[in-house]
């Protein structure tokens, strides 16, 4: 009726390629650390000082045209609990500008990445 196939499922016939085994991704080794703070030195609603956060709101390790560089953000909280802006978390700018919103890649890379595109008039 049916006969038992002597392949197994990792193994392929003759005339099929061999398998590649799947790279792994490299690792991306920080040469510049860079924790941002917010630019705003009060608090918006009552003008009182900012205090630091203890965790930070975001961490990421991203590579650039000449060195590979780690960037997180500390916000920025009034540090009174009656303050409208007590429950608000301030990031820095500067630590958003890294890289886009989805992306490792600074601007940079993204712009050189682009151009050699352009150049070479791939679609």
């Amino acid at each position: 009726m049916g006969k038992e196939s002597l392949l197994k499922h990792s193994q392929r016939g003759q005339d099929a390629r061999q398998e590649v085994p799947m790279r792994t991704p490299k690792p991306f080794y920080a040469q510049e650390r860079m924790i941002s703070q917010p630019a705003l030195l009060t608090c918006p609603p009552c003008g009182d000082l900012l205090g630091s956060c203890y965790s930070l709101a975001w961490e990421k390790t991203g590579p650039r045209l000449d060195r590979v560089l780690s960037g997180a953000s500390r916000p920025g909280r009034c540090r009174h609990a009656t303050c409208v802006g007590s429950r608000l978390r301030l990031l820095a700018a500067e630590g958003q500008r890294l890289a886009l919103p989805g992306s490792t890649s600074g601007d940079a890379v993204l712009v050189r990445l682009g151009w050699w595109r352009q150049e070479s008039r791939a679609t």
